[in-house]
């Protein structure tokens, strides 16, 4: 599970293809956020999870399988 220091982006690979892609956080969307996202390479649903890190200011940015 990547953990950001607060940023707009995180690198994440999709759990189809395996592409790495760069993923944008919209972080005005709440401190916890659950959304639906398709992988800009294979078009598969893939759900995106953020929630606060550890730190003050970090996040954690992970992505599954839409089931």
């Amino acid at each position: 599970m990547p953990t950001r220091k607060r940023r707009s982006s995180a690198l994440v690979e999709c759990p189809f293809c395996g592409q790495a892609d760069e993923l944008a956080i919209d972080l005005g969307g709440g401190e916890r956020q659950t959304y639906t996202e398709d992988c800009a390479v294979c078009c598969r649903p893939r759900v995106v999870h953020v929630e606060p890190g550890d730190e003050p200011g970090e996040v954690n940015v992970w992505i599954e399988r839409e089931e």
